[in-house]
């Protein structure tokens, strides 16, 4: 039998290293939750929008350059052969993610890091949904009618934590 001064010794710098590990882990992955998710049609017209539930409310001095900056991205198409456009724009510790493909532009607004995990989720979803409602999309009237898939598709990203080693 081992004596127990023996193994104290070995059993506090175990404890030591199992408490910081998982504060450690955390501190290095850069988490981000995702507060809104914007659905646009080309012709600027609103498609989709789903809101976190448990994402505190803007306060107005926030609100305001927030949806400026998506405005401005839905407005401002630049069409350039079918290729996916892209920006993030930051307000403090809120962040703007919006990505604008053939016939739609998702924009997300999160807190936190990781914009770079949350770009890469919605260029996958933007190229997902238009390839498949392609028929769907050529006029807001048409693409009304799948706006209940849209809802529905950017839900999951509306109420998702974004990591940045995803």
């Amino acid at each position: 039998m081992i004596p127990t001064f023996d193994l104290l010794p070995l059993l506090i710098p175990t404890a030591v290293a199992m408490l910081a590990l998982p504060f450690g882990l955390r501190a290095r992955a850069a988490e981000s939750s995702v507060r809104a998710v914007y659905l646009f049609h080309r012709s600027g017209d609103p498609l989709a929008t789903v809101a976190s539930a448990d994402s505190p409310a803007f306060e107005p001095t926030q609100l305001g350059p927030v949806l400026g900056a998506v405005r401005a991205f839905v407005e401002n198409a630049d069409p350039r052969n079918g290729a996916v456009q892209q920006t993030t724009r930051r307000f403090g510790e809120e962040g703007l993610v919006a990505v604008r493909g053939q016939y739609l532009s998702a924009c997300a607004v999160f807190r936190g890091s990781a914009d770079g995990s949350l770009r890469r989720e919605l260029v996958r979803f933007v190229r997902e949904f238009e390839a498949r409602n392609e028929a769907n999309l050529d006029t807001w009237e048409h693409a009304a009618e799948v706006a209940d898939e849209a809802s529905s598709a950017i839900s999951g990203i509306a109420g998702g934590i974004i990591s940045s080693a995803a």
